[in-house]
């Protein structure tokens, strides 16, 4: 008799960290595309799925067969698929996984409604397991109580507490409101807290490494580069500086994305700049590391009064916090935090990165703790002569800062290549993978000082500002 394989299904949240490795789920089926032919006459069909762990925007399963009848074929969204050695992946910072007709298989059972522990459609090599009851009964059990969630009575959750795994509610003033391209809509909420720092996710496919020589930066073009730089916002358009002045300069802001559908929204008209209670809100974290909100079918917005308790103690809490010396240091950052670089300002007083995008001098000079995402050139040999741009973040914003001339040569202080290329890795906590994908880098920078300026291009004109790095040093 044939042995039984042992499948030994992964959370959602921890098969997203095995790229490039086969892995079996069991989760919920939140949506069905409509299959399509390829180019090489394959037919592919994509679902989305979620688990407890991982609620918010799912993860894409890719399935190609060569018929529509060898394809899963879903009876309803909210029914639970059982997924045997499905590959995971990962492009352009999207997970997402590949179902493999050789040696992947599948099982599909009905959602919530029912008691019955028998598939109604499974692939020819699925092979049961004594765990999949139990898995079974624990996804129903969720699916109902994701659904039937009414309104919580629990302490919401605050940004500072952002958790990609859980269903939550979020007290927040909504700041902005605008629309997507695609009509999806964006809120733009605050309740005075800092979001976690974020992880990013970038892969480089398997390749000749390049060798041509890196030429300097143009000036006018600080986005052109040899690979898409991370973004520096998650909407498309960059808000107007009127718009990023009538922010808070403290505090997280988070996008909240709901579909163009979501009736929730109605509820916001009339009202300028509401205090709300997000309900049975998710969040998941962008490739570049950036936190996204989403409002589900089943999220409900309730309009609360300025002196509810709950608004009441987000005021009490940023009051408190934007008056003590250390009010503009991140929360996830300790106080005796070790800074990979060092500045010649020791008592300049800490800003935030939404300060000085917001301040209105021709010249402000800030100091701020900001963490490294990202760097152009990538892969550099610096000689004194090119521009740098460093891509900074803190809880409030990213900006590019731009480190040239004498500026860049206090920041290396006339190290060695290699010297400056093992401190600019731990500058951008960069970890590297590899896989049968090719490389990927994880990175998740330390905190650090940097002396920020901006500057013009063109005096007078509000759309040539840059900012400088200066008196920073490696």
């Amino acid at each position: 008799m044939k042995r039984q394989r042992d499948y030994f299904y992964l959370p959602l949240i921890d098969a997203m960290k095995s790229i490039g490795v086969k892995v079996n789920l069991f989760a919920l089926l939140e949506h069905v595309s409509q299959p399509t032919i390829t180019s090489s006459s394959d037919v592919v069909l994509e679902l989305k799925v979620v688990d407890p762990t991982y609620p918010g925007l799912g993860v894409a399963v890719m399935f190609p067969a060569d018929t529509k009848t060898s394809l899963p074929n879903v009876k309803s969204t909210g029914d639970i698929i059982s997924l045997h050695c499905i590959m995971m992946k990962l492009h352009d910072g999207e997970h997402y996984c590949v179902y493999d007709k050789r040696c992947s298989s599948f099982a599909l059972f009905e959602g919530m409604s029912t008691e019955n522990l028998v598939p109604y459609q499974q692939s020819a090599m699925y092979n049961a397991t004594e765990h999949d009851t139990v898995q079974l009964e624990q996804m129903r059990e969720w699916s109902r109580e994701r659904i039937s969630r009414e309104v919580s009575t629990e302490h919401p959750l605050k940004l500072m507490r952002l958790d990609p795994s859980t269903i939550f509610d979020l007290v927040c003033k909504v700041l902005h409101l605008s629309k997507t391209s695609s009509n999806q809509q964006v809120l733009y909420v605050w309740d005075g807290t800092d979001a976690p720092p974020g992880l990013q996710f970038i892969t480089h496919a398997n390749k000749p490494k390049s060798t041509h020589g890196g030429s300097s930066l143009s000036r006018s073009h600080p986005d052109q580069q040899s690979t898409l730089p991370i973004p520096l916002q998650l909407e498309e358009i960059p808000l107007s500086k009127d718009t990023l002045c009538s922010f808070p300069c403290v505090g997280t802001i988070l996008r909240v994305f709901a579909d163009k559908n979501f009736s929730g929204m109605s509820k916001l008209r009339g009202h300028d700049k509401p205090w709300v209670r997000l309900c049975n809100l998710t969040c998941t974290m962008h490739f570049s590391g950036i936190w996204r909100g989403v409002l589900q079918p089943f999220s409900k917005i309730q309009i609360l009064s300025g002196q509810d308790n709950c608004v009441l103690d987000c005021l009490r809490k940023y009051g408190s916090r934007i008056n003590k010396p250390d009010g503009r240091y991140p929360w996830m950052c300790h106080l005796s935090f070790s800074s990979t670089t060092v500045t010649d300002h020791l008592s300049m007083k800490c800003s935030t990165l939404m300060e000085l995008l917001t301040n209105t001098k021709v010249e402000n000079h800030v100091k701020a703790i900001v963490r490294v995402v990202d760097v152009y050139p990538s892969e550099y040999s610096y000689q004194g002569q090119d521009d740098i741009w460093l891509t900074l973040e803190d809880p409030t914003a990213r900006i590019q800062a731009l480190l040239t001339g004498e500026h860049a040569k206090i920041f290396f202080g006339g190290q060695s290549a290699e010297a400056v290329n093992k401190k600019m890795r731990t500058l951008l906590g960069v970890n590297d993978c590899k896989t049968e994908e090719g490389i990927i880098i994880m990175r998740d920078p330390p905190w650090s000082f940097f002396c920020l300026k901006s500057c013009f291009w063109q005096r007078n004109s509000s759309g040539s500002q840059y900012y400088v790095v200066f008196d920073t040093r490696l």
